[in-house]
């Protein structure tokens, strides 16, 4: 037992240590992954490595042709287009169903992280102000409580994280993000399923736009 425990943690390790790489795009699209050199700088052995680059696989981040080593996947700029659209339905879907049962708890943390991200664009930090929007959305995503919900999202929100640090370096949520959470944050004290969820589409259906410009 102990030694399966070591196995899922190193391979835990391998897969956020490359997950990090691809978002943050230090990986870039075509680069060559090689096991035997991620698992020396990480210090553990090539086996958790190469379930954590399966995994990538799946999640389309990673792609291996037979009998050739993985590689980071291409991605392109209007990829974030045909991402943001199903990514807003599920955060609206997830919305909906953490509106009835959001604590105190959950409505101070969107605020302070909505606190952030106005904080985040006034000192211009873009990367910042991604992690702030990322996680208001994220506190309605968990007391949604639904792991298969949760899982969609995840990939999801990997993939647009990627494209927007390949192609959208300076682009992130603007002061009418902020405004937009808000509405999301009155309609969760409201406990109005429905207007959480119209909210939280029109903050994705305004940032699908804004990629459509950019892209």
């Amino acid at each position: 037992m102990h030694l399966e425990h070591s196995v899922t943690s190193a391979r835990d390790a391998a897969y956020a240590y490359l997950r990090s790489g691809l978002v943050e795009g230090r990986l870039r699209p075509g680069e060559i992954l090689d096991d035997a050199t991620i698992a020396q700088e990480i210090s553990i052995s090539r086996t958790p490595v190469r379930e954590a680059l399966i995994q990538l696989e799946r999640e389309g981040m990673v792609t291996a042709a037979p009998r050739r080593r993985p590689k980071v996947a291409e991605a392109q700029p209007d990829d974030l287009v045909s991402i943001i659209a199903p990514l807003g339905t599920l955060q609206a879907l997830a919305a909906q169903l953490a509106a009835p049962h959001a604590t105190d708890d959950d409505v101070a943390a969107m605020r302070g992280h909505n606190d952030e991200l106005l904080q985040a664009i006034e000192d211009g930090d873009i990367v910042r102000a991604r992690l702030a929007d990322m996680a208001f959305h994220r506190v309605l995503v968990s007391r949604a409580d639904n792991r298969f919900l949760t899982s969609c999202i995840d990939s999801l929100e990997m993939h647009t994280s990627r494209v927007m640090s390949l192609y959208f370096r300076n682009r992130g949520p603007d002061g009418q993000s902020a405004h937009e959470h808000a509405e999301i944050i009155q309609a969760v004290l409201d406990r109005d399923s429905t207007a959480a969820a119209s909210a939280t589409s029109s903050n994705y259906l305004r940032g699908l736009r804004l990629g459509g410009e950019e892209a």
